[in-house]
């Protein structure tokens, strides 16, 4: 299994410069995966700071959840600031359309990872709920949302799993090992990192089943990381790169 952890499925203006249709909706998703040789996408909302609070590409994800339920599984992306309404949001698509995992990014609401006070009643419904939690860290914004920081907040959190997202690309790179080896329930993803050197340095370190594949797409062609995972970086086995590109993606969604 080929499975992409960090994707996009919605209406985002951007992508009409690249030619895509607007709303890029689940069956063109689908049709992509399926040109490009990849079975399974974990999709998010598109956009930064979205208005409306991304329910209506959220409402997308959920009907392409139902009509393609072993090929793509949904982020539900909330503002911390939102509060109750936020919490409530996240319970809704989980218990109500089988969301797999909640996606944070600080300049959604113009906050910071360390502002606990914050950001614990949101993970503290994520872990009641089982879900994974997906940080993006890095960045130009990166000094918000540090792989150090992502470490902190799982430390309190054991039963959850937490996913660095970007590896703490670009800038802030350095922390995701440290952060890995300091909390056991993180793993990291690879979107837009294209130097396999860079992935292999945190093999390397902490193993295969830390590390999941991601694309970015359709910002990116979604097929650019399991070609360059399994065709240029030779140092892996077999079975590291199967993990990398599709196992750890099943077992931390409960696919297995």
């Amino acid at each position: 299994m080929i499975c992409d952890v960090h994707a996009y499925l919605g209406h985002h203006p951007a992508w009409a410069q690249l030619g895509l249709p607007l709303p890029f909706d689940a069956p063109r998703w689908v049709e992509m995966m399926d040109r490009t040789g990849v079975d399974r996408a974990l999709v998010a909302p598109p956009g930064v700071g979205v208005g409306d609070d991304f329910k209506p590409d959220m409402d997308r994800i959920a009907i392409g959840m139902k009509d393609f339920p072993e090929r793509l599984f949904g982020f539900c992306r909330v503002k911390p600031r939102r509060g109750q309404k936020a919490i409530d949001e996240l319970r809704h698509r989980v218990e109500d359309q089988n969301f797999k995992a909640v996606k944070m990014n600080t300049l959604d609401d113009d906050y910071r990872l360390d502002d606990r006070r914050l950001l614990d009643p949101v993970i503290e419904a994520a872990n009641d709920l089982g879900i994974v939690v997906f940080f993006h860290t890095g960045d130009q914004h990166g000094d918000t949302c540090q792989p150090s920081m992502v470490a902190d907040i799982a430390a309190d959190f054991p039963d959850t799993t937490f996913i660095i997202g970007h590896c703490g690309f670009i800038g802030y790179e350095s922390q995701t090992v440290p952060a890995l080896r300091a909390a056991s329930n993180t793993v990291c993803e690879t979107a837009g990192i294209l130097t396999p050197s860079k992935i292999q340095a945190i093999v390397d370190e902490v193993g295969a089943t830390r590390v999941l594949m991601g694309s970015n797409g359709p910002n990116t062609p979604i097929d650019l990381p399991h070609i360059m995972i399994n065709k240029y970086m030779n140092k892996l086995t077999d079975e590291e790169k199967a993990l990398i590109t599709g196992g750890n993606f099943e077992r931390i969604l409960g696919l297995n």
